[in-house]
Parts: structure tokens; C-alpha cells; sequence
């Protein structure tokens, strides 16, 4: 099925779609399509016919002038979207009904910067090796550092050992109750110091006593201060006062939102989920789930996320200002689309934030033929907004659905045959800055057979962003208080 566009002659701007595989041109009435207010036609002029490989254009009258893409067609040739054909003096353009898509570039996947980003690291491997290499004399443990290291440590034991025979002699001293011992400066804290009865002058007043020369160069001698039996030859690491359940909560975390930047959504929900249940108090969890959810355009999700949020942080705390911000926000964009859904008139779609927009809408009827009774194909033109979006993840849909009215009876949506609704377009963030989709909506031959049949109405299209209605055209434009029609609930 293909389509030809008149550009001049008797019908000009209009558009015949033909759906027959073999089709005949000329001014002679048994031609399947005739144009006789040309001279230059001749009576069997020209052959359109439909093949495996795609729709043929051949000449039938060579003496009469036929026309591809300004060459002469000598032999048959093969038609694509948008060729001129001149058919005597009159100009047509070959449409087919369902444009070919722009032949996108081939992707590489991730094989390509995974070899790249292998081939940097064994790179910098050998760069490393190699500079380890060029003063590999420097990392060797030299003669002479490894007997300074050895000295050290037996000056070390020898300390220790000192300090543990001179403890064993101060318990035995203890144990015996001998007074004769005068104990040194810095041994011992808050001791009195005591002499042999031998060395105390008896005329001297007995609170005094005195040393004598030998005690007293002792005493000169051995000033040194204490020696500290607790020191360490390894220094042991601090202890980490971080909650391990915190530490594993904080890489779950990482790994969420790392699927989340790659567009990994089921992961990062998954994760998410998890964490829920085994950190439940974890705010910053909760915090990101909820940006998630509203990216991803589930406005209802991430309003009751924030709402556990407010439940789970103290008042006046910044967690509970800022999940009471966020549910307003997202109580009033909600009024607002149920205000725009259900209340007529509508509001203005200008006051909504949107991602993208219906840019126009233009309906076109074909003529009837022996298979189809009527034919419309509406185009709609969608444009995206050029400001930062709210929803770039969120995937795109758009509803159509055209109305039949029967007489003394309200709108209803038709049962004829329409391009299923709705219509997937991706994500916000792939879609280019313009776009076009048609949908058509069929009368086959023999369907309406009633005394009064109904009749083609209208249209009505809505533009959805996740769960968020964008955009809402209808024509006639009272069509558009009407509930949206959901064809899935509508045939549950």
C-alpha cells in the first residue's frame, strides 16, 4: 500500500492512496486511475506495480513522456519515499503510507570502550613496572638498614628485660618489709623516702633526715626518668568508630545509584528495596529512592516515599523540612493534573511544567475504494522542550482515540479499526527536539450496516510522561473534558 501526491493537473494537493498491487495510467477510461485534462497522457501511459522487492514505475507508451526524479524511465523502475514522477505535464510524489525510518549508525556496545579501557590499563601497568625498574636499587633493603633495624630491636628487648627485673626486685622488696631500700626519683610516685636507722642523726630534730655522701651521689646519679614498659615496636592502626550496618548501607547505596546512572532501573529499584528492609532507618536511601521515583515520572511513588522520610526524621530536623517540601511540591503538581483530568473547563496547559508538547495536529480523509468504506490519518507534530526537564527518564506515551457519534446519541469512542493506543516513543532524554506520528483510523466496506450508523466525530490525544500529563488536544474541542480512554481497562 503506497500513496501518490498530485502536485499540479486537475488534482492538485491531492493525495490517493492505492492499496491494489498492479495499477494502470492513462486518459482510457478502463485505466485504473484516469487523467484525462492532460494531453500529453496517452491512453495507457504508465504502470504502477507492486512486487516482493518494493513498488515498480514502467513505461507503456514510449513515445509519450514519463518522468522518475527528472530522468526518463526507459525500464522499470523502483520507487522510494518522496520520488517525483511526471506523467505527461502532470507532477506527482510516491509516498509510502509508513515513512522509512532514518538509518541510524551501528553501535559498538560496550566491547569497544571495555578493549579501550583494558588497553589504557596495561598501559599504565607497564608504565609503572618500567619506572620500578629504572630505581629498582632504591626499594632493595640494604646490608647496612637491615643491621640498624636488628640493633634497634635488641636495644628494645634489652630495655624491656631491664624494666621487668627491676619490677620483679621492687615486688620481692615489698614482700620482705625491708625499709632499707630508698627508693630512686621517678621509680615510684607519691612514696616516702626512707633511710637506714644507721644513717639518722640522733641529735638532729626527727623530723629531719640525712643522707649520707654515698646515698647522696647515688641519688645524682640515677636521676633518669622512668622507663615506659607499654611502648610498642608496631603501631597498631586507630579503631574505626563507624557502625559496620552504616558502612554496608553507604555502598549499597553507591551501587543504587550507579545502576541508576546507567539506566539500570530494575537494579537500582531492586537495590533500593533491599536496603529498605535491612537499614530502614537509612534517610539518604530513602532520599535518593524518592529523585528516582519522581525522575522516572511515578509522582504517587515518590509522594509516599517522602512520606516515610517525614516519618522516620525527628521535627526540626533538615530531613523533615525538606520531605515536607518536596510532598507539597508534589501535592500541587498532582492538584494540578487532576484539575486539568477531570474538571472542565480546562486550565491552562501553559502552567504546567512539561518535558514536551503536541506542536499541531492535522487530520486528512482519503477517498473511499472497494476495501475501505473510509480513511483518515491523523499526523501529529510533538515537540520537546528546550528547558532543563523534570521527568528525562520517564518514558513516553501518547493516547489517541477517535470518537463516533450516532444520531440523538453522545460521542463514543469508535469501534472502527485505529493505530493501537497507546504509542511507546522511549524515554525524554532520546527523543529528538521534533517529531511526527500518524495514526490512522479505517471503516472496512460492509461494517456499518445499520439504518443509522455512527458516524466519524472527532479526536481526542493526550501526551503522558510517566504518570504526568503533558499535553491534551481534542477535536471539537468539547471532547476534551471527556475521561481518557484507557483501551486496556477499557476492554478489562
Amino acid at each position: 500500500m503506497y500513496r501518490l501526491a498530485f502536485q499540479s493537473g486537475r488534482y492538485d494537493g491531492k493525495r490517493i492512496v492505492v492499496r491494489q498491487a498492479l495499477m494502470e495510467v492513462g486518459r482510457d477510461p478502463e485505466c485504473h486511475l484516469v487523467l484525462s485534462d492532460d494531453d500529453g497522457v496517452a491512453p495507457r501511459h504508465a504502470r504502477f506495480e507492486e512486487r516482493g522487492t518494493g513498488i515498480y514505475l514502467s513505461a507503456l507508451t514510449p513515445d509519450h513522456p514519463l518522468r522518475h526524479n527528472d530522468q526518463p524511465v526507459t525500464d522499470a523502475v523502483r520507487l522510494v519515499h518522496g520520488d517525483r514522477i511526471e506523467i505527461g505535464g502532470i507532477r506527482l510524489t510516491f509516498q509510502e503510507i509508513i515513512a522509512p525510518q532514518p538509518r541510524l549508525r551501528p553501535s559498538h556496545g560496550l566491547l569497544q570502550p571495555t578493549t579501550i579501557l583494558l588497553a589504557a590499563a596495561i598501559l599504565l601497568v607497564e608504565g609503572l613496572l618500567l619506572a620500578y625498574l629504572a630505581d629498582w636499587p632504591r626499594h632493595l633493603l640494604r646490608p647496612e638498614t637491615e643491621a640498624a633495624d636488628l640493633a634497634f630491636a635488641e636495644e628494645q628487648r634489652a630495655a624491656k628485660a631491664m624494666a621487668a627485673e627491676a619490677q620483679a626486685a621492687e615486688d620481692a622488696t615489698k614482700e620482705s618489709g625491708s625499709a632499707s631500700i630508698i627508693r630512686l626519683p621517678g621509680t615510684a610516685s607519691g612514696t616516702t623516702t626512707s633511710a637506714p636507722p644507721d644513717l639518722v642523726s640522733t641529735s638532729a630534730p626527727p623530723a629531719t633526715n640525712v643522707l649520707d655522701s654515698d646515698v647522696l651521689e647515688v641519688l645524682a646519679e640515677a636521676d633518669f626518668p622512668p622507663a615506659d614498659t607499654n611502648s610498642s615496636l608496631v603501631d597498631l592502626p586507630p579503631i574505626s568508630a563507624v557502625d559496620p550496618r552504616i558502612e554496608n548501607a553507604q555502598r549499597q547505596l553507591a551501587e543504587a545509584v550507579s545502576a541508576a546512572d546507567f539506566a539500570d532501573y530494575a537494579t537500582a529499584f531492586r537495590l533500593f528495596n533491599d536496603l529498605h528492609q535491612t537499614a530502614p532507618g537509612f534517610l539518604p536511601a530513602h532520599i535518593a529512592h524518592a529523585r528516582l521515583l519522581e525522575a522516572r515520572g511515578q509522582l504517587d511513588a515518590a509522594r509516599q516515599r517522602w512520606g516515610v522520610i517525614a516519618g522516620l526524621s525527628s521535627p526540626d530536623t533538615a530531613f523533615r523540612q525538606l520531605a515536607n517540601e518536596n510532598t507539597q511540591r508534589l501535592d500541587e503538581l498532582r492538584a494540578l493534573q487532576t484539575h486539568l483530568l477531570q474538571t472542565p473547563p480546562i486550565v491552562d496547559p501553559q502552567a504546567l511544567p512539561r518535558d514536551i508538547q503536541i506542536a499541531g495536529a492535522a487530520m486528512q480523509r482519503l477517498p473511499a475504494d472497494s476495501d475501505v468504506a473510509e480513511m483518515r490519518i491523523l499526523t501529529i507534530d510533538l515537540e520537546r522542550s528546550s528547558t532543563e526537564r523534570l521527568f528525562q527518564d520517564a518514558l513516553v506515551q501518547v493516547f489517541v482515540t477517535f470518537y463516533d457519534q450516532a444520531p440523538g446519541s453522545a460521542p463514543r469512542p469508535t469501534q472502527a479499526i485505529t493505530t493501537p493506543s497507546p504509542v511507546l516513543l522511549g524515554s525524554v532524554s532520546r527523543q529528538p527536539p521534533t517529531a511526527t506520528l500518524d495514526a490512522t483510523y479505517v471503516v472496512p466496506q460492509g461494517t456499518r450496516r445499520s439504518d443509522a450508523p455512527p458516524a466519524y466525530y472527532g479526536y481526542t490525544i493526550h501526551l503522558f510522561v510517566g504518570q504526568v500529563l503533558q499535553d491534551a488536544v481534542a477535536k471539537p474541542d468539547k471532547l476534551l473534558p471527556l475521561p481518557i480512554h484507557f483501551p486496556d481497562a477499557a476492554d478489562d
